[in-house]
Protein backbone atom coordinates (compact mmCIF):
# COMPACT_ATOMS: atom_id res chain seq x y z
CA UNK A 1 0.00 0.00 0.00
CA UNK A 2 3.46 2.31 0.35
CA UNK A 3 4.35 2.63 -3.50
CA UNK A 4 -16.46 13.58 -3.24
CA UNK A 5 -18.68 15.57 -4.25
CA UNK A 6 -17.32 19.02 -5.32
CA UNK A 7 -17.56 21.35 -1.74
CA UNK A 8 -16.13 24.59 -0.66
CA UNK A 9 -12.57 24.85 -0.35
CA UNK A 10 -11.88 26.79 2.68
CA UNK A 11 -8.27 28.32 2.93
CA UNK A 12 -7.40 28.41 6.27
CA UNK A 13 -4.12 30.99 6.45
CA UNK A 14 -2.50 31.56 10.00
CA UNK A 15 -0.54 34.44 10.14
CA UNK A 16 1.62 32.51 13.21
CA UNK A 17 2.34 29.06 13.68
CA UNK A 18 4.33 27.13 17.03
CA UNK A 19 7.47 27.68 15.72
CA UNK A 20 6.86 31.68 15.46
CA UNK A 21 7.35 31.48 11.48
CA UNK A 22 5.65 34.39 10.29
CA UNK A 23 3.70 33.51 6.94
CA UNK A 24 3.08 35.49 4.01
CA UNK A 25 0.04 35.34 2.07
CA UNK A 26 0.40 34.29 -1.59
CA UNK A 27 -2.52 34.23 -3.61
CA UNK A 28 -1.20 32.65 -7.09
CA UNK A 29 -0.46 29.63 -4.86
CA UNK A 30 -3.58 30.00 -2.96
CA UNK A 31 -5.44 29.84 -6.03
CA UNK A 32 -3.47 27.34 -7.68
CA UNK A 33 -3.72 24.31 -4.83
CA UNK A 34 -7.42 25.86 -4.22
CA UNK A 35 -8.24 24.66 -7.97
CA UNK A 36 -6.54 21.41 -7.99
CA UNK A 37 -7.87 20.63 -4.57
CA UNK A 38 -11.20 21.23 -6.33
CA UNK A 39 -10.52 19.45 -9.61
CA UNK A 40 -9.14 16.63 -7.61
CA UNK A 41 -11.91 16.48 -4.92
CA UNK A 42 -8.77 16.84 -2.28
CA UNK A 43 -10.28 17.03 0.99
CA UNK A 44 -7.30 18.37 2.82
CA UNK A 45 -3.22 19.11 2.11
CA UNK A 46 -0.41 21.54 3.66
CA UNK A 47 2.50 22.73 1.44
CA UNK A 48 5.21 24.63 1.52
CA UNK A 49 8.52 25.85 -0.21
CA UNK A 50 11.71 26.80 0.65
CA UNK A 51 14.14 29.60 -0.59
CA UNK A 52 18.22 30.14 -0.03
CA UNK A 53 17.46 27.72 2.50
CA UNK A 54 14.62 28.83 4.55
CA UNK A 55 11.07 28.39 4.93
CA UNK A 56 9.81 30.83 2.62
CA UNK A 57 6.07 30.34 2.74
CA UNK A 58 3.17 27.27 3.52
CA UNK A 59 -0.61 27.13 3.28
CA UNK A 60 -3.31 24.78 4.85
CA UNK A 61 -5.66 23.59 3.03
CA UNK A 62 -9.32 22.23 3.06
CA UNK A 63 -10.42 19.78 5.87
CA UNK A 64 -8.93 17.55 8.05
CA UNK A 65 -11.79 15.53 9.00
CA UNK A 66 -14.61 15.86 5.87
CA UNK A 67 -17.35 14.18 8.12
CA UNK A 68 -16.82 16.75 11.74
CA UNK A 69 -16.03 19.12 8.79
CA UNK A 70 -12.59 20.10 10.60
CA UNK A 71 -10.37 22.63 8.89
CA UNK A 72 -6.66 22.22 8.65
CA UNK A 73 -4.64 24.68 10.06
CA UNK A 74 -0.68 24.91 9.68
CA UNK A 75 0.04 22.64 13.05
CA UNK A 76 -2.00 19.89 11.80
CA UNK A 77 -0.15 16.71 12.00
CA UNK A 78 -0.70 14.64 8.36
CA UNK A 79 0.69 10.90 8.29
CA UNK A 80 3.20 11.39 5.64
CA UNK A 81 4.10 7.47 4.97
CA UNK A 82 7.47 6.78 2.84
CA UNK A 83 8.85 10.30 2.75
CA UNK A 84 9.80 9.23 7.02
CA UNK A 85 12.41 7.36 5.78
CA UNK A 86 14.66 10.77 4.64
CA UNK A 87 13.70 11.32 8.50
CA UNK A 88 14.70 7.36 9.34
CA UNK A 89 18.17 7.83 7.30
CA UNK A 90 19.03 11.14 9.51
CA UNK A 91 18.33 9.68 12.95
CA UNK A 92 21.54 7.32 11.61
CA UNK A 93 23.65 9.40 10.27
CA UNK A 94 23.60 11.29 13.39
CA UNK A 95 24.65 8.17 14.56
CA UNK A 96 27.73 8.26 12.23
CA UNK A 97 28.14 11.08 12.08
CA UNK A 98 29.06 10.79 15.81
CA UNK A 99 31.21 7.69 15.42
CA UNK A 100 29.24 5.50 16.64
CA UNK A 101 28.45 3.11 12.99
CA UNK A 102 29.91 2.68 10.03
CA UNK A 103 28.48 2.47 6.76
CA UNK A 104 30.18 0.03 5.41
CA UNK A 105 30.17 -2.34 8.25
CA UNK A 106 27.78 -5.36 8.79
CA UNK A 107 24.29 -4.94 9.91
CA UNK A 108 25.21 -7.99 12.01
CA UNK A 109 27.56 -5.40 13.83
CA UNK A 110 25.02 -4.49 15.58
CA UNK A 111 21.94 -6.61 15.90
CA UNK A 112 21.67 -9.58 18.86
CA UNK A 113 20.55 -12.18 16.11
CA UNK A 114 21.88 -12.67 12.91
CA UNK A 115 19.82 -11.10 9.37
CA UNK A 116 21.51 -12.56 6.25
CA UNK A 117 20.06 -13.41 2.58
CA UNK A 118 19.49 -17.39 2.95
CA UNK A 119 20.57 -17.40 -1.03
CA UNK A 120 23.92 -15.86 0.11
CA UNK A 121 24.58 -16.71 3.26
CA UNK A 122 28.05 -15.53 3.04
CA UNK A 123 27.76 -12.38 1.56
CA UNK A 124 27.96 -9.14 3.61
CA UNK A 125 24.96 -6.72 4.17
CA UNK A 126 25.89 -2.99 4.49
CA UNK A 127 24.15 -0.19 6.73
CA UNK A 128 24.95 1.30 2.98
CA UNK A 129 22.79 -0.99 1.41
CA UNK A 130 19.51 -0.59 3.81
CA UNK A 131 20.10 2.83 2.93
CA UNK A 132 20.24 2.92 -0.50
CA UNK A 133 17.90 -0.44 -0.71
CA UNK A 134 20.62 -3.12 -2.28
CA UNK A 135 20.54 -5.45 0.60
CA UNK A 136 18.92 -8.18 -1.98
CA UNK A 137 16.06 -7.86 0.88
CA UNK A 138 12.10 -8.22 -0.36
CA UNK A 139 9.11 -6.70 1.30
CA UNK A 140 6.01 -9.30 1.39
CA UNK A 141 2.91 -7.55 0.81
CA UNK A 142 1.02 -10.73 1.83
CA UNK A 143 2.31 -10.47 5.19
CA UNK A 144 2.61 -6.46 5.53
CA UNK A 145 -0.71 -5.65 4.15
CA UNK A 146 -2.83 -7.32 6.70
CA UNK A 147 -0.35 -6.05 9.78
CA UNK A 148 -2.08 -2.43 9.14
CA UNK A 149 -4.54 -1.91 12.01
CA UNK A 150 -7.05 -0.31 9.38
CA UNK A 151 -10.09 -2.13 11.16
CA UNK A 152 -9.19 -1.44 14.91
CA UNK A 153 -7.20 1.77 14.38
CA UNK A 154 -4.17 2.90 16.59
CA UNK A 155 -1.19 1.70 17.04
CA UNK A 156 0.34 -1.83 16.08
CA UNK A 157 0.42 -3.97 18.95
CA UNK A 158 3.49 -5.89 17.95
CA UNK A 159 7.30 -4.40 19.15
CA UNK A 160 9.27 -3.62 16.11
CA UNK A 161 12.34 -6.14 17.57
CA UNK A 162 10.00 -9.34 17.50
CA UNK A 163 8.36 -8.45 13.74
CA UNK A 164 11.92 -7.95 12.55
CA UNK A 165 12.87 -11.37 14.20
CA UNK A 166 9.44 -13.49 12.94
CA UNK A 167 10.33 -12.00 9.16
CA UNK A 168 14.40 -12.74 8.71
CA UNK A 169 14.80 -15.51 11.06
CA UNK A 170 13.85 -19.48 9.78
CA UNK A 171 11.50 -19.99 12.83
CA UNK A 172 9.75 -16.88 12.46
CA UNK A 173 6.04 -16.73 12.08
CA UNK A 174 6.36 -14.49 8.80
CA UNK A 175 9.54 -15.61 7.63
CA UNK A 176 9.31 -17.12 3.50
CA UNK A 177 12.65 -17.76 1.95
CA UNK A 178 11.20 -16.97 -1.66
CA UNK A 179 8.96 -13.90 -0.84
CA UNK A 180 11.50 -12.36 1.72
CA UNK A 181 14.56 -12.39 -0.35
CA UNK A 182 15.59 -11.76 -4.18
CA UNK A 183 17.74 -14.52 -5.38
CA UNK A 184 20.66 -11.67 -5.40
CA UNK A 185 23.72 -10.44 -3.90
CA UNK A 186 23.51 -7.72 -1.60
CA UNK A 187 25.63 -4.53 -3.01
CA UNK A 188 24.75 -5.98 -6.75
CA UNK A 189 21.04 -5.27 -7.37
CA UNK A 190 18.47 -2.35 -6.60
CA UNK A 191 14.46 -2.87 -5.35
CA UNK A 192 12.53 -0.68 -2.97
CA UNK A 193 12.30 -2.17 0.09
CA UNK A 194 10.43 -0.98 3.23
CA UNK A 195 11.93 -3.60 5.49
CA UNK A 196 15.16 -2.56 5.18
CA UNK A 197 14.20 0.67 6.71
CA UNK A 198 12.45 -1.25 9.58
CA UNK A 199 16.06 -2.82 10.14
CA UNK A 200 17.61 0.54 10.34
CA UNK A 201 15.03 1.94 12.95
CA UNK A 202 15.96 -1.42 15.62
CA UNK A 203 19.85 -0.98 14.90
CA UNK A 204 19.30 2.63 15.84
CA UNK A 205 17.59 1.51 18.71
CA UNK A 206 20.45 -1.17 19.70
CA UNK A 207 23.09 1.08 19.42
CA UNK A 208 21.65 4.43 21.25
CA UNK A 209 20.04 1.96 24.29
CA UNK A 210 17.11 4.25 23.23
CA UNK A 211 13.47 3.18 21.64
CA UNK A 212 13.17 4.29 18.21
CA UNK A 213 10.81 7.23 19.09
CA UNK A 214 12.67 8.08 21.96
CA UNK A 215 15.79 8.53 20.41
CA UNK A 216 13.91 10.10 17.46
CA UNK A 217 12.45 12.77 20.11
CA UNK A 218 15.55 13.66 22.49
CA UNK A 219 18.20 13.41 19.35
CA UNK A 220 16.22 14.22 15.99
CA UNK A 221 13.03 15.71 16.77
CA UNK A 222 13.99 18.81 19.73
CA UNK A 223 17.47 19.90 18.47
CA UNK A 224 15.57 20.75 15.20
CA UNK A 225 12.63 22.29 17.11
CA UNK A 226 10.15 19.96 15.26
CA UNK A 227 7.62 20.13 17.90
CA UNK A 228 5.12 18.46 15.98
CA UNK A 229 6.63 15.21 14.87
CA UNK A 230 5.74 11.86 16.31
CA UNK A 231 5.99 7.99 15.28
CA UNK A 232 2.84 7.10 17.95
CA UNK A 233 -0.66 8.03 18.06
CA UNK A 234 -0.45 6.96 21.54
CA UNK A 235 2.42 10.45 22.00
CA UNK A 236 -0.10 12.81 20.14
CA UNK A 237 -1.90 14.51 22.81
CA UNK A 238 -4.69 16.67 21.01
CA UNK A 239 -6.75 15.70 18.03
CA UNK A 240 -5.15 17.71 15.57
CA UNK A 241 -4.76 15.06 13.05
CA UNK A 242 -5.99 15.15 9.18
CA UNK A 243 -7.79 11.86 9.19
CA UNK A 244 -6.68 9.65 6.01
CA UNK A 245 -9.45 9.43 3.66
CA UNK A 246 -10.55 7.34 0.72
CA UNK A 247 -12.18 8.78 -2.43
CA UNK A 248 -15.08 7.26 -4.17
CA UNK A 249 -13.72 5.43 -7.78
CA UNK A 250 -16.21 6.75 -8.93
CA UNK A 251 -17.78 10.07 -8.77
CA UNK A 252 -21.49 10.59 -8.59
CA UNK A 253 -23.83 13.28 -6.92
CA UNK A 254 -24.40 11.04 -4.05
CA UNK A 255 -20.46 9.95 -3.35
CA UNK A 256 -18.50 11.02 -0.87
CA UNK A 257 -15.08 10.35 0.82
CA UNK A 258 -14.34 7.71 3.53
CA UNK A 259 -13.39 8.70 6.94
CA UNK A 260 -10.27 5.89 7.78
CA UNK A 261 -9.95 5.73 11.28
CA UNK A 262 -5.73 6.61 12.10
CA UNK A 263 -3.55 3.27 11.88
CA UNK A 264 -0.64 1.94 12.00
CA UNK A 265 1.61 -0.96 11.25
CA UNK A 266 4.90 -2.72 13.25
CA UNK A 267 7.61 -1.58 10.07
CA UNK A 268 6.49 1.87 11.55
CA UNK A 269 10.39 3.59 11.25
CA UNK A 270 9.86 2.67 7.35
CA UNK A 271 6.26 5.16 7.10
CA UNK A 272 4.38 6.18 9.68
CA UNK A 273 6.05 9.61 10.90
CA UNK A 274 2.95 12.09 11.62
CA UNK A 275 4.26 15.81 11.25
CA UNK A 276 3.53 19.07 9.48
CA UNK A 277 5.27 20.66 6.73
CA UNK A 278 7.03 23.39 8.39
CA UNK A 279 8.20 20.41 11.13
CA UNK A 280 9.67 18.97 7.69
CA UNK A 281 10.93 21.62 6.30
CA UNK A 282 13.99 21.76 9.40
CA UNK A 283 15.15 18.41 7.31
CA UNK A 284 15.25 20.19 4.21
CA UNK A 285 17.12 23.09 5.78
CA UNK A 286 19.64 20.94 7.06
CA UNK A 287 20.39 19.74 4.17
CA UNK A 288 20.25 22.82 1.99
CA UNK A 289 22.69 24.86 4.13
CA UNK A 290 25.39 22.04 4.49
CA UNK A 291 24.56 20.80 8.17
CA UNK A 292 23.79 23.50 9.83
CA UNK A 293 19.99 24.26 10.70
CA UNK A 294 18.73 27.94 12.83
CA UNK A 295 22.63 29.02 13.86
CA UNK A 296 23.83 25.80 14.90
CA UNK A 297 25.75 22.78 12.98
CA UNK A 298 23.78 19.50 13.20
CA UNK A 299 25.67 17.47 11.10
CA UNK A 300 28.69 17.86 9.50
CA UNK A 301 29.41 18.94 6.16
CA UNK A 302 30.79 15.72 4.59
CA UNK A 303 28.03 13.73 6.64
CA UNK A 304 25.22 15.78 4.44
CA UNK A 305 27.13 15.11 1.37
CA UNK A 306 26.91 11.43 1.76
CA UNK A 307 23.64 11.67 2.43
CA UNK A 308 23.22 13.43 -1.43
CA UNK A 309 25.72 10.96 -2.79
CA UNK A 310 24.48 8.23 -5.04
CA UNK A 311 25.56 4.94 -3.41
CA UNK A 312 26.19 2.18 -6.34
CA UNK A 313 25.99 3.78 -9.21
CA UNK A 314 26.87 0.91 -10.76
CA UNK A 315 23.83 -0.93 -9.26
CA UNK A 316 21.34 2.17 -9.73
CA UNK A 317 22.58 5.98 -10.53
CA UNK A 318 19.69 7.85 -8.76
CA UNK A 319 20.20 6.20 -5.34
CA UNK A 320 21.10 8.27 -2.93
CA UNK A 321 21.06 7.19 0.86
CA UNK A 322 17.07 7.42 1.29
CA UNK A 323 16.37 10.06 -1.60
CA UNK A 324 15.95 9.57 -5.65
CA UNK A 325 17.37 11.86 -8.53
CA UNK A 326 14.55 9.62 -10.46
CA UNK A 327 11.68 9.35 -8.08
CA UNK A 328 8.95 10.29 -10.05
CA UNK A 329 9.79 8.23 -13.13
CA UNK A 330 7.97 10.74 -15.73
CA UNK A 331 9.56 11.16 -18.20
CA UNK A 332 7.62 14.36 -19.17
CA UNK A 333 8.33 15.75 -15.49
CA UNK A 334 12.03 15.80 -16.35
CA UNK A 335 11.83 17.08 -19.92
CA UNK A 336 11.12 20.77 -17.64
CA UNK A 337 12.86 19.80 -14.49
CA UNK A 338 16.41 18.77 -13.10
CA UNK A 339 16.81 15.52 -11.58
CA UNK A 340 16.57 16.22 -7.83
CA UNK A 341 16.41 14.86 -4.64
CA UNK A 342 13.19 13.45 -3.87
CA UNK A 343 10.85 11.44 -1.85
CA UNK A 344 7.06 10.51 -2.57
CA UNK A 345 4.95 8.55 0.30
CA UNK A 346 1.36 6.65 -0.08
CA UNK A 347 -0.43 4.41 2.37
CA UNK A 348 -4.42 4.46 2.48
CA UNK A 349 -5.78 7.58 2.57
CA UNK A 350 -1.95 9.46 2.53
CA UNK A 351 0.14 10.93 -0.45
CA UNK A 352 3.13 12.86 0.31
CA UNK A 353 5.93 14.09 -1.73
CA UNK A 354 9.10 16.62 -0.97
CA UNK A 355 11.83 17.35 -3.55
CA UNK A 356 14.67 20.45 -3.42
CA UNK A 357 17.83 21.46 -5.13
CA UNK A 358 20.90 21.51 -3.45
CA UNK A 359 22.45 23.91 -5.81
CA UNK A 360 19.89 26.60 -5.56
CA UNK A 361 18.83 25.58 -1.92
CA UNK A 362 15.04 25.69 -2.74
CA UNK A 363 12.73 23.02 -1.82
CA UNK A 364 9.37 21.90 -1.76
CA UNK A 365 6.23 19.72 0.38
CA UNK A 366 3.22 18.24 -0.21
CA UNK A 367 0.93 16.37 2.43
CA UNK A 368 -2.50 15.32 1.56
CA UNK A 369 -5.14 13.11 3.51
CA UNK A 370 -7.19 12.27 0.39
CA UNK A 371 -5.02 11.00 -2.91
CA UNK A 372 -6.69 10.44 -5.36
CA UNK A 373 -7.71 7.11 -7.38
CA UNK A 374 -6.41 7.40 -10.74
CA UNK A 375 -2.94 7.19 -12.40
CA UNK A 376 -3.64 10.62 -13.80
CA UNK A 377 -5.27 12.52 -10.98
CA UNK A 378 -2.67 11.22 -8.48
CA UNK A 379 0.85 11.20 -9.59
CA UNK A 380 0.58 14.08 -12.19
CA UNK A 381 -1.15 16.36 -10.31
CA UNK A 382 1.58 16.18 -7.48
CA UNK A 383 3.76 16.32 -9.83
CA UNK A 384 2.79 19.57 -11.00
CA UNK A 385 2.45 20.86 -7.68
CA UNK A 386 6.27 20.25 -6.56
CA UNK A 387 7.29 21.93 -10.14
CA UNK A 388 4.46 25.08 -9.56
CA UNK A 389 6.44 24.92 -5.65
CA UNK A 390 9.40 24.95 -6.80
CA UNK A 391 9.53 27.40 -9.57
CA UNK A 392 7.75 29.64 -7.53
CA UNK A 393 10.92 29.39 -5.10
CA UNK A 394 13.04 30.41 -7.80
CA UNK A 395 10.88 33.57 -8.73
CA UNK A 396 10.41 34.94 -5.16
Amino acid sequence: MKSIIPYIIILVITLWNDTGYAQTRNTSLDKFFTKKMEKAHIVGMQAAFLKDGELQWMGSYGLKNYKTNERVNDSTLFMIASTSKPVTALALLKLYDQNLIGLDNDINDYLPFKISNPNFPDEVITIRMLLSHTTSLKDDWDILDPLYTLDEGGDSPISLGDFIQDYFLPKGKYYNREKNFFNEKPGKYWEYCNMGYVIVGYIIEQVSGKTFSKYMKDEIFTPLHMNNSFWFLKDIHHKNIARPHKLPEKKSVHSEPQVLKHYGYPDFPDGQLRTTVSDYAQILKLILNKGSVDGFQFLKKETVDKFLNIQFPNVNKWQAIAWNYNEFENWLYYLFMPHLPSHTGGDPGVATVTSFNPETRTGAIVFINSPPTTFKGGKILYLDMVRKLLNEAKRE
